[in-house]
């Protein structure tokens, strides 16, 4: 589930002040679960037609969040971009969605060609009330040079072979070598000893060899389970149990083996904020306002190491029928690490017109503690009644 921090802002030419309600983040994954798959109506094209497909299909929203749906594109877990306009009005928790696209992939993304690799396609639900819903629709699509599609995985299949043969005496050397077919299959192969994870190696040419002398003595299971470092290119597939002995041998007197287990919980996932309110000053028509956002910090214990963005999206600001454009607001974001293994990433100086990147851990470098903030700026238009004016924005942890 997302993790959301909602900041209210309000600017007082002069002062504009920047409020924020902070919604904690809770010791759980950040990525939305999917409610179904969405439908599109073809199952290849170019990046840059116009639109990417004709329409997107699911089911119907979630009960009492059928008034309104978008259909988006985006990275695993966001941030996303719309494929099309809102659609409104009310009742998609009533009947199946269907939405037209009315652009690009390519225009979707400000006119960036999508990287290579994974992106999903998903169809969101709001309420009227409640805002939306914290899962969605989505399908899966994989980017190659200016084409997508909908990939469909291989079959795989994994033998488990042990050496020597006959068996080993203890503290004496064995190796486990686990053949993936078809041997274009990259990824990893987890080797075990009943439900007891004894090693790992990584898949080469179709092969995975792992060697150990610390195997206790008895008649065991083995098997070798391979996990696709592509899952959209190929399966994940488990091989045969293979019974192995490991018999005493010459050790001098009886012996017993005492197996530890220390299961370990996941740690926070989660968000906060240091200050509800910010002020920017030295507003007046037709000039500046700067100020700071109040410092976001950001913990990631959930021991995946999967890597995290933090982005924010900004509303207009209004005073009455009078407004400022959110774009007329820029960040400068700055990070840093407060401990842990990870590292973060600040992300570019940007206008608010859309959503934009705060700061960013990459996937196997994500896990600590950091805080991310930014000066602000607000230019104010020329044109428009002195006064107090206030936007909204959010600040969504994924």
């Amino acid at each position: 589930m997302s993790k959301r921090v909602f900041a209210r802002a309000a600017a007082l030419l002069g002062a504009v002040t920047l409020s924020a309600g902070v919604m904690a983040g809770l010791a759980s994954p950040a990525q939305a679960a999917s409610l179904g798959e969405v439908t599109l109506s073809q199952q290849s094209g170019s990046v840059n037609d116009t639109p990417i497909f004709a329409t997107a299909t699911s089911p119907a929203c979630p009960t009492g969040y059928g008034e309104n749906a978008s259909l988006r594109v985006g990275r695993p877990g966001g941030p996303y971009s719309n494929l099309a306009v809102a659609l409104g009005g009310g009742g998609f928790d009533e009947a199946p969605i269907t939405v037209n696209a009315n652009r690009s992939f390519t225009t979707a993304l400000g006119g960036t060609p999508p990287a290579a690799g994974e992106w999903w396609v998903i169809i969101e639900c709001y309420s009227l009330t409640e805002g939306r819903h914290p899962d969605e629709f989505r399908t899966s699509i994989v980017v190659t040079g200016d084409q997508w599609r909908i990939p469909v995985a291989e079959e795989t299949t994994t033998a488990l072979a042990i050496a020597p043969a006959g068996g080993i005496e203890r503290g004496d050397e064995a190796t486990f070598t686990a053949t993936v077919t078809p041997n274009t299959a990259t990824g990893t192969v987890e080797f075990k000893r009943g439900a007891t994870v004894i090693g790992s190696a990584p898949v080469t040419n179709g092969v995975a060899t792992f060697t150990t002398t610390a195997l206790p003595v008895g008649t065991y299971q083995f098997t070798a389970a391979f996990t696709p470092a592509d899952a959209t290119a190929f399966k994940p597939s488990v091989s045969t149990a293979s019974s192995f002995t490991i018999t005493p041998g010459d050790a001098p007197g009886p012996t017993a083996d005492v197996e530890i287990i220390a299961p370990i919980d996941p740690g926070a996932f989660s968000l906060a904020v240091a200050a509800p309110t910010t002020t920017l000053a030295g507003g007046t028509v037709g000039g500046t306002a700067t100020g700071t956002l109040p410092t976001a910090t950001v913990t990631d214990l959930r021991g995946t190491n999967v890597g995290w963005t933090l982005t924010g999206q900004l509303e207009d600001f209004a005073q009455g029928s009078d407004t400022i454009a959110n774009s007329n607001l820029a960040w400068t974001p700055a990070a840093a690490k407060v401990s842990g293994s990870g590292a973060v990433t600040a992300g570019a100086a940007a206008d608010l017109g859309d959503t934009r990147t705060l700061c960013s851990a990459a996937s196997g470098a994500s896990a600590g503690t950091f805080t991310c903030d930014a000066g602000l700026t607000l230019t104010i238009p020329d044109n428009i009644p002195p006064g107090e004016y206030a936007a909204t924005l959010t600040l969504t942890l994924a």
